[in-house]
C-alpha cells in the first residue's frame, strides 16, 4: 500500500517555506522537494456579499436540491476510489451531507461520495443550474472577481513556471474555465490563453463580458488539439469529476509535448482543514466545501500527490490558502442566529485566515506538477 509522508519544519513558516514529500511503496522510496506558498489575503465578504445578505434562503435551496438529487433513482455506486482504485468496501464513512455519504480510503485518505447521481443528473446540474452558474457569471462582480482571484492566480502561475524553467510560459489551457476570468487575466499579461467550459451560460458570459470564445467540448475528447501547450490548469475542476485520473493523464499528454517546458496546476479542496471540521459539526447548513454537488470528492495532500504520480507528474510546489475562518463563522452564525459574527468581521477573517494558511490547515490546495517521476 502506498504511503506519503513529509519532512517539514516543526515551527510554523511564514508565506514561503520548503519541505520534502516522500512516497513509500513496494517499488521503493521517492522524495519530492516542495516549495510552499502560504496564504492569499482576500476580502471574502466583499466577494460573497450577495450570499451573506441572503444566507438562509441559500442554505434552504442547497439543502433541498441536494437531498432531491441524492434521493433520486438515477444513482450509481462508486465501487473504488477514483484516485488509487482501492475498493470502497475497505473505506470508512466520515460524513453524511444531505443524504450523500462520504467515505475515506485507508491508503491516501482520499474522501469521496460512495453513491452519487448518475452522469446525466450531474451534467444537467452543472450545465443547467442557474443558481450554480450565477456564482461565476455575476456581471456586477466580474471585474472585482478577476482582480481578487484570477489575477493573483495568473501572477503566481507565471512566477512558479519561471522558477521551474527560467522563462515565462507561452501557452496556457484552462480546463473548466467557468466564465473565463483566468483566461482573461492571462491574456492581459500577454500570454496566449484558451479555455474549455461545458456550461453554455458561462461561455455566453465569457463572450459577452471579455470577448473570449471558450471551447464548449469535452476536454477528454479534444485534448489532442492542444498538444504542446506549456501549462494546463484546473482551477476547481477535478473535485467535480468522476474520472480525475483520465483528465490529469490527458493533461500530461498535452504538456509533455511542450518545447518550452510542461506543467499542470490544480486547485483542490482539502479534507484535512478547519472548514471540514466546522461543517462536520454542523452538517445541515452547508453551501460550499463538503457540498455533494459542488465537491463529489475532497483531497488530502497524499491523494493529490498520488493522483499526479500515477499520471506522469512529479509534484513540485504547493500553495495553501482557504476560506476556513469565513466558513467557521458562517457555521457559528447558523448555529446561533447571530448574523453579526459573519457579516461584521471582515478584517478579522482576512488576518486570522493567514494563520490557518501558515499552519497548512486551510481548505484549499493548489498543487503544481511537472512531467516525469522519480
Amino acid at each position: 500500500m502506498v504511503n506519503w509522508t513529509k519532512k517539514t519544519p516543526l515551527h510554523i513558516q511564514k508565506e514561503r517555506s520548503k519541505e520534502v514529500w516522500i512516497r513509500e511503496a513496494d517499488e521503493g522510496i521517492e522524495e519530492y522537494p516542495m516549495d510552499l506558498y502560504l496564504g492569499k489575503k482576500t476580502d471574502l465578504l466583499k466577494l460573497k456579499k450577495s450570499i451573506v445578505s441572503d444566507l438562509d434562503s441559500k442554505i434552504e435551496y442547497y439543502r433541498q436540491s441536494r437531498k432531491e438529487l441524492y434521493g433520486g433513482k438515477d444513482m450509481e455506486y462508486v465501487s473504488a476510489c477514483p484516485v488509487t482504485g482501492i475498493s470502497s468496501e475497505k473505506c470508512t464513512p466520515v460524513a453524511n451531507i444531505y443524504g450523500a455519504e462520504y467515505i475515506q480510503t485507508p491508503d491516501t485518505g482520499h474522501v469521496y461520495v460512495k453513491n452519487r447521481p448518475g452522469k446525466t443528473a450531474i451534467n444537467n446540474f452543472y450545465l443547467n443550474n442557474i443558481t450554480y452558474a450565477a456564482t461565476y457569471t455575476d456581471k456586477s462582480a466580474a471585474e472585482s472577481r478577476l482582480e481578487a482571484i484570477a489575477v493573483p492566480w495568473c501572477e503566481w502561475t507565471i512566477e512558479v513556471y519561471e522558477k521551474q524553467y527560467g522563462r515565462k510560459p507561452k501557452r496556457i489551457l484552462d480546463v473548466g474555465s467557468g466564465a473565463g476570468h483566468f483566461v482573461e487575466a492571462c491574456r492581459r499579461k500577454g500570454l496566449k490563453a484558451n479555455g474549455i467550459e461545458l456550461s453554455e451560460s458561462s461561455r455566453n458570459f465569457s463572450q459577452e463580458i471579455w470577448g473570449i470564445e471558450l471551447d464548449g467540448r469535452d476536454f477528454n475528447e479534444v485534448w489532442k488539439e492542444y498538444e504542446g501547450y506549456d501549462i494546463v490548469t484546473f482551477w476547481g475542476l477535478l473535485e467535480h469529476t468522476p474520472n480525475p485520473g483520465e483528465i490529469v493523464r490527458n493533461a500530461h499528454n498535452i504538456v509533455s509535448k511542450s518545447e518550452n517546458g510542461g506543467m499542470v496546476i490544480s486547485k483542490l479542496p482539502r479534507w484535512d482543514s478547519l472548514s471540514s471540521a466546522a461543517q462536520r459539526l454542523n452538517p445541515d447548513t452547508i453551501i460550499r466545501h463538503i457540498d455533494p454537488m459542488g465537491h463529489i470528492m475532497l483531497f488530502t495532500d497524499s491523494s493529490a500527490a498520488e493522483l499526479y504520480r500515477l499520471n506522469g507528474f512529479a509534484p513540485t510546489t504547493a500553495w495553501y490558502y482557504g476560506m476556513d475562518v469565513y466558513e467557521t463563522l458562517m457555521q457559528v452564525r447558523n448555529a446561533t442566529g447571530a448574523n453579526i459574527v459573519l457579516s461584521e468581521t471582515g478584517t478579522f477573517q482576512v488576518e486570522l485566515q493567514q494563520f490557518i494558511d501558515d499552519a497548512t490547515f486551510a481548505d484549499g490546495l493548489v498543487l503544481v506538477g511537472v512531467p516525469g517521476n522519480k
